[in-house]
């Protein structure tokens, strides 16, 4: 099955820097958001290393691997061990971290891996499914209750997980069996934290192009209010 695939970071519309990136690794199959933590320029760096270590890692090791979805979590745990050293190494970027998600192709499969509240989503035929869990106080509290939710909603940006805070750090990993025409989606919590997922299956399913769907989503996000940084890699799967 092929895929294509596209993505965008934005600063938004209240940040001065951007500390999102995110990759487009085709020839890998290998697609990944990171969403660093940490004040200024450190946050960067944290997302920049996780990401930089995440694709190293599937590079050298994807020939001969028969588990995609393990290597995968392997490449975040390396990720998190990098971030960690780097911390250790320079006493001022001590404490930084980032979010991750990432996917890999494996076949007929998807192969999902995060850690954090950056988000995995599915959109098929008309429909958007949300494939990961936030490791976030709020989910993990007060998981689909709206009551629960919208009491902690002061504590929405309380991150329970993330990439560089913790050397036992662990991704949560999955299958998602892939069918022609299914779009993927993973982006940081500047467009989830906004956009509603009703709203961005609606932009889903009306730009067919993936350059555009991604700037579409970054100005609805953007619409919202921009309160953080942006970034939306869209990858869909074709016959």
């Amino acid at each position: 099955m092929k895929l294509v695939a596209a993505g965008l970071s934005d600063v938004g519309r209240e940040r001065d820097h951007n500390e999102d990136s995110y990759a487009v690794e085709s020839p890998l199959g290998m697609f990944i958001v990171c969403d660093g933590m940490g004040g200024h320029q450190f946050g960067e760096v944290a997302s920049a290393l996780a990401i930089a270590a995440a694709v190293e890692y599937v590079r050298e090791h994807l020939t001969g691997a028969t588990d995609k979805l393990a290597l995968l979590a392997d490449a975040a745990r390396e990720a998190n061990k990098r971030v960690i050293e780097e911390g250790a190494r320079n006493r001022k970027r001590k404490g930084m971290g980032s979010t991750l998600v990432a996917m890999i192709h494996d076949g007929d499969r998807m192969g999902v891996v995060h850690v954090g509240d950056s988000r995995c989503y599915l959109f098929r035929e008309g429909r958007i499914k949300r494939l990961t869990r936030d490791h976030s106080l709020i989910e993990e509290l007060a998981g689909d209750d709206p009551q629960a939710l919208a009491a902690l909603g002061g504590y929405s940006n309380v991150i329970t997980r993330a990439i560089g805070t913790a050397p036992d750090t662990q991704p949560d990993a999955k299958y998602e069996d892939i069918r022609p025409g299914d779009v993927f989606l993973l982006c940081s919590d500047g467009l989830s934290g906004v956009v509603k997922d009703a709203e961005i299956a609606r932009v889903l399913a009306r730009v067919e192009d993936l350059d555009a769907c991604c700037v579409e989503l970054v100005k609805l996000a953007n619409e919202n209010g921009g309160p953080d940084n942006i970034s939306t890699v869209l990858v869909r799967a074709e016959a």
